[in-house]
């Protein structure tokens, strides 16, 4: 049984030079994604917004960098996928090859539409732009019919 769960995430964009993003300190409960060379992501709780934009701002303003944090979270929707056969929806949905350490960032298209996403062994996040939000869920509930899919309410995103 696979359990997909709209998850409310903060979702903070951190934009400097290489050297300066390779040297964020880790937030408890987010994970760091490195989605470019020059900017990094730190995807948490919503309920984490402002203290892990402080947070990257902190370590911006400290490296004396003229980089730039900024919270994002409303522009993108994530859904967490849980279940023993969750790498069954990332192979019928996606052409993106998987790479072998977890957990990973994957970044490329998932049921026609740019995604992110946060693998782990048991579960993915699946991070979309916020107005395709929708669309994931029903592909999965339509094209994993056979691994009885089922929506959950609403939950804090969880690592």
């Amino acid at each position: 049984m696979l359990e997909l769960t709209p998850s409310r995430a903060a979702i903070v964009s951190c934009l400097d030079e290489g050297g300066v993003l390779d040297g964020m300190p880790d937030f408890p409960g987010a994970f760091k994604a490195r989605t470019a060379p020059d900017e990094l992501w730190l995807i948490g709780p919503a309920s984490s917004a402002a203290a892990l934009l402080a947070h990257a701002g902190r370590h911006l303003e400290g490296a004396a960098s003229h980089g730039l944090a900024a919270d994002l979270s409303d522009g993108w929707s994530v859904l967490t996928v849980r279940g023993s056969e969750v790498s069954l929806v990332w192979e019928r949905l996606s052409e993106n090859p998987i790479p072998e350490g977890r957990p990973v960032l994957v970044q490329g298209a998932v049921a026609m539409v740019a995604t992110k996403a946060i693998v782990f062994d048991t579960h993915i996040h699946f991070v979309n732009p916020a107005p395709l939000g929708y669309h994931l869920p029903r592909r999965i509930l339509n094209g994993c019919a056979d691994l009885a899919p089922r929506l959950t309410p609403s939950a804090e995103f969880a690592l």
